[in-house]
Parts: structure tokens; sequence; C-alpha cells
């Protein structure tokens, strides 16, 4: 399996992890008996496959191997940042646990198809008057309709603070939406838990949260893929944008015209929602 690089410099790699792919070894794996050998090997194992060049049999510091800077869920695509030295894997990581402009920064927004439930509040934010909201649910923009979710991730111990940025770019037909999210903390699962729980419209694919469609039956990659990454590591942010390579066919999570054949997202001239 190739992994595709969407931009390399001395002390990083931006990759587009493709969706069924571990980013660490998961010791549910022996029992996933339906995984071909190549979908049971971790990231940086098919990014050795593909890219040798990347793991020499030495390396002088401050320079390294590759290494992860964070992590995707196994059905979720997208741009990754690998570390390809040890400066770069110490401020990406500073940044990730203390946030701001705390070592290199690093902004992720992600792309979501959501299937709205009856309940949703997806359908109700276009009504003539906002209805009453949920004191973690604020609406800041109207156009395009953009808001902050503020709802606590509860644990096997305790409930943490996760905060989400959305906005609304589509409506793709009367259940589906097309959402970006920003995630501002960094909770297991916290994108696809706001999804659900909050906005009552669970990512395509994902029946651990609650979708019960037909897209993607039995494939267990779902609708969320990291879209674009902005990094700084000197004076200013550069991004990366990743296209969408997988699941675009008829049936699968992002089939619907949304995604060309090129991985672009397909988005309205104008926000939904003005």
């Amino acid at each position: 399996m190739k992994i595709p690089i969407l931009k390399q410099t001395r002390h990083l790699i931006i990759i587009n992890k493709p969706a069924l792919v571990y980013s660490q070894h998961n010791s549910s794996q022996s029992s996933q008996s339906s995984l071909s050998s190549q979908q049971e090997l971790p990231l940086l194992n098919l990014l050795r496959e593909s890219s040798p060049d990347l793991f020499p049999k030495s390396v002088q510091a401050p320079f390294t191997w590759p290494k992860l800077v964070h992590r995707l869920d196994y059905g979720v695509s997208g741009a990754m940042v690998v570390a390809t030295s040890m400066q770069a894997a110490r401020n990406f990581s500073k940044n990730l646990k203390e946030g701001g402009m705390k070592g290199w920064p690093l902004r992720k927004t992600y792309i979501a198809l959501v299937h709205a439930q009856r309940s949703s509040i997806l359908d109700h934010l276009f009504a003539p008057s906002l209805p009453p909201l949920p004191h973690y649910l604020t609406i800041t923009s109207q156009s395009p309709l953009s808001g902050i979710i503020t709802a606590q991730i509860s644990t096997s111990t305790s409930s943490i603070s996760a905060t989400t940025n959305f906005t609304i770019l589509s409506r793709v037909n009367q259940n589906e939406f097309l959402i970006s999210l920003e995630p501002v903390t960094g909770r297991k699962h916290q994108l696809r838990r706001h999804c659900a729980y909050v906005l009552d419209a669970p990512v395509v694919g994902d029946t651990a949260y609650g979708y019960t469609g037909g897209k993607g039956s039995g494939s267990r990659q779902i609708a969320l893929h990291s879209w674009k990454l902005e990094y700084k590591t000197g004076l200013h942010f550069e991004s990366v944008i990743a296209p969408i390579l997988q699941g675009i066919e008829k049936d699968g999570v992002w089939s619907g015209g949304i995604v060309n054949t090129d991985g672009i997202l397909v988005l309205p001239s104008t926000p939904y929602g003005t």
C-alpha cells in the first residue's frame, strides 16, 4: 500500500493516511481476521515499505527516523504530520499538549459528512429564530453558519473538557450535511462524539456512534477526513490540503457527488445558511 507524501522538509513530512490503517499497533488487530496482511501493519511500517529512503540505515542527530506527532483513528483518513527531527517531534508534541503558540503550532481542520437524526439540532439552526440551545453549544456566525461545542467527554473515570469549532458547509440532501470541524482540544473520539451526541448527527459510516444508514456498509471507513493542516516552524504558517482518495465510489461513505475524481471537495459557491 502506497502512503502518499504531500510535503517534505528537513524536519517533517506530511502524509495522506489511508482509511483502514492503524496509526500504531493495535492489540485488537490479531482478532480482525478479515483484514489483509498490509492493513494489519501500522502506518509507519507501511510508510517504510512505500518510501524506504525515509528510513536509512543510519541517521545523524538532530535528525531521526520518522516519528508520529499525532494519530488518526483506523477508519479516518487524511493529513498527518510525521517528524523527521527531534526538534520537530519535541516542538509539535509541546503544542499538542499545551496548545496556543507553544512549541510549533499545529492547526487541524477536518471535513465530515454527517447524517442528521430526526432530533438533530442542525435542522433547527436555520429556523427564522433560533431555538433555545444547550449551554455547551454556541452559534458564532450565521454566514456561514458556525459555532462552538464545549460539551465534556466522558472517560472511564471522569468527564473532561472538550472544545470543537464547527462550520456547516452544505446540505447534501434531506439528511446529510457536510461540515468542517476544528478541534481545540484533542480528546479521544472527540469529533465523532460531538457530532453524534451534541449535533445529533453521527458521521456517515460511524456505526460505533449511532450511524444507521447504508453508506459504506461493511467497509469500516467513516466519512471523517483530516482535510487541512496548518503549521508554523518559522515566521509564517504554511498549509497543506489532503485530497479524499477513498470511499468516493457508489455507496462509499463519501458518495453523492461531494468529492470529485481527484479527491477535491465540490462545494457550493455560497456558504450554507446565507
